[in-house]
Order: structure tokens, then sequence, then C-alpha cells
């Protein structure tokens, strides 16, 4: 990742001290604890974040994005320590842990395994 010279995080690590907190965070969560007014830059960061290696699901109701839930918690954390950095806590008391919470839909699109065919030698 790259640091400015003053040694303080840039945007992208900034919001992945977020993240690294676990569970859901809301955009709300987001804004309020990086103290950051432009949330339109948020999913040009997340994108950053995704070349860097990091796991993102966006959970969302409907057509708006409500959160966003690191997956790979433990990776990221190491990459932050590697930099110097710790994760943030978040400024609101708790992060949402259940879609249900959320009031978010799971998505009903179901992933069919393809049919395992028997293979069958031919000896001559």
């Amino acid at each position: 990742m790259s640091r400015t010279k003053s040694n303080k995080p840039v945007r992208k690590e900034r919001l992945l001290m977020v993240l690294t907190n676990g569970g859901v965070i809301t955009k709300k969560q987001i804004e309020d604890t990086m103290q950051y007014k432009a949330m339109y830059r948020i999913p040009t960061e997340l994108w950053k974040l995704k070349n860097l290696g990091a796991v993102i699901r966006s959970h969302k109701d409907g057509r708006t994005v409500i959160g966003y839930e690191l997956l790979n918690v433990d990776e990221m954390k190491a990459l932050l320590k590697a930099e110097g950095f710790e994760t943030i806590p978040l400024v609101t008391d708790s992060s949402i842990k259940k879609l249900g919470d959320l009031k978010a839909k799971k998505s009903s699109a179901k992933v069919e395994t393809p049919a395992v065919e028997e293979v069958v030698e031919i000896t001559e």
C-alpha cells in the first residue's frame, strides 16, 4: 500500500481499518468512523482494496447498497499491521452481524453443481 509522507493512512487504508472490525459495516458507520463525507467515492476505494486482495461483499436492499462486509479479515489485518496500522473501532457501538438486521434480502439464485459422469476405461 502507498502512504503519504506524513505517515498518515490514505483513504483506502482508512476504509480497510474500518472494515477489519468484521461483520457488516453500514455506509453510515463508515461515514461516521472515517469522518469522510464524500461517500460517492467509497466504491472506488473498495475497488482499490480488491486489487490488494480484499474480498468484499456488498449487502443490498433492492438496488441500494446498505453495507459492506470484509470476508478475509485476518489477511487484511496482517496487511495493515505490516504497514504499521491497526483497526479503527467503530463510532457506533455494534456492527450488524445478520442480514435480517439490515432488512436485506438473501440472494435467491442457486448454484447447481454439474453432474459427474462415470468414466469407463477401455483396455484392449
